[in-house]
């Protein structure tokens, strides 16, 4: 299963953050510098949620467990916002 961005979305970078307009909406939204590193990751194209967590872990000192659970609650979160979608 891989997932992607939406086509409901619009992001641009502010002062390092990443900001997220969901236009149908009308919500903003702002991602912490992890959300920030899987959303770039998403913008490259459809990843798998192992491919998520490797970009991650190359990162971050965490546990590949806590990551895996992490990076699944901001993808659902995304999901629910209509941000991010799951494709085949």
């Amino acid at each position: 299963m891989k997932y992607k961005l939406t086509s409901e979305q619009i992001a641009s970078k502010v002062a390092g953050e990443t900001v997220i307009l969901n236009h149908n909406k009308g919500a903003y939204y702002g991602l912490d510098e992890v959300g920030v590193l899987v959303w770039d990751s998403l913008e490259k194209g459809p990843q798998t949620i192992d491919e998520l967590c490797a970009a991650v872990l190359a990162e971050y000192d965490v546990e590949e467990a806590e990551c895996k659970s992490d990076v699944d609650d901001l993808l659902k979160d995304l999901i629910s916002e209509r941000l991010v979608e799951i494709t085949e």
